[in-house]
């Protein structure tokens, strides 16, 4: 395997994620968008714009057709990953510092900080439900 240079954020990156074929590579950072790269030769192939906090996880779903990112900016966001447009977006009281999906894709987790005097958050959503998202 060869080192990839990772152009495209401007400060330290927090957490990279392969989809599950390995082609594609995705970033986030302190700053506030997140990246896909193709893991080849590192090429980035676009962004997700809409976060104004640091994003601290990033996923993707099994088919690589969603993308999901929590940041400091209390929000938890899924994206469509071929047109790179949010999809939904869940307001949290304090900043998201893990996400995830489940191996369906059907479910994702997302977990909260310990702070502003609040305990930290475990939460299971079922995307095919419309009153969750």
């Amino acid at each position: 395997m060869k080192p990839l240079m990772l152009h495209g954020h401007e400060r330290a990156i927090t957490q990279i994620k392969y989809n599950r074929e390995g082609d594609l590579l995705f970033s986030c950072a302190k700053d506030h968008t997140p990246n896909v790269y193709y893991s080849l030769n590192g090429e980035r192939l676009g962004n997700f714009h809409g976060h104004s906090g640091a994003v601290w996880c990033i996923d993707v779903n099994w088919d690589s057709t969603k993308v999901i990112s929590g940041a400091g900016d209390n929000t938890c966001r899924v994206w469509d990953l071929e047109r790179g447009v949010n999809i939904n977006t869940i307001e949290t009281a304090t900043a998201v510092r893990t996400c995830m999906f489940s191996f369906s894709g059907r479910m994702l987790m997302y977990s909260t900080d310990k702070s502003m005097g609040r305990f930290c958050e475990i939460h299971i959503v079922d995307t095919a439900d419309k009153r969750q998202m």
